[in-house]
């Protein structure tokens, strides 16, 4: 049973190490690539799979609700509900959060500005795509040593003790 305890704790310390390389690298990329790069990798010589710098998401959501609902209330009476107090119908808010998402600021499709909300733009993201053959290529590059090549200055505390005839 034992074996099987040390499975788990060397597969946490792997995925803790990994974690934390996969978002140190995701940082270098964010650094260094323009949003839109998109970079094919191999292994053992042939394709890996690529990662690509993606543009950050774009989000309206209400951040001043007084003032949203009094404009709405001005401009479209219809849209208000009376629950215990008064409120702007969810569908038309969300019609309203949309047009504002897709104009990229806090406009109504017609240009006019809604009062209390904001639209902002999230950070690019890095997106990867492994190909189908991926976990094949990672035993034969583990194998041949050159999966090594690149863990090896990625998880440096994992690098094997140097022996006096070394």
């Amino acid at each position: 049973m034992s074996d099987l305890a040390l499975r788990l704790i060397v597969a946490a310390v792997l995925r803790d190490l990994l974690t934390q390389a996969d978002q140190d690298t995701r940082a270098d990329v964010r650094t260094l690539w323009m949003v839109g790069d998109r970079k094919g990798a191999a292994l053992a010589g042939r394709p890996a799979g690529h990662a690509q710098l993606k543009k950050g998401a774009t989000y309206a959501k209400v951040t001043d609700p007084a003032a949203f609902e009094a404009w709405v209330y001005a401009h479209r009476p219809d849209e208000v509900e009376l629950i215990k107090t008064t409120r702007v119908r969810p569908a038309y808010q969300a019609a309203l959060l949309a047009a504002a998402k897709k104009a990229g600021a806090a406009v109504t499709a017609d240009g006019e500005e809604i009062p209390g909300v904001t639209v902002t733009t999230g950070e690019p993201t890095v997106a990867v795509s492994v190909a189908e053959d991926a976990a094949e290529l990672l035993a034969e590059a583990w194998q041949s040593g050159e999966l090594w090549e690149l863990l090896g200055g990625l998880l440096p505390a994992l690098e094997p003790a140097k022996g006096d005839d070394q």
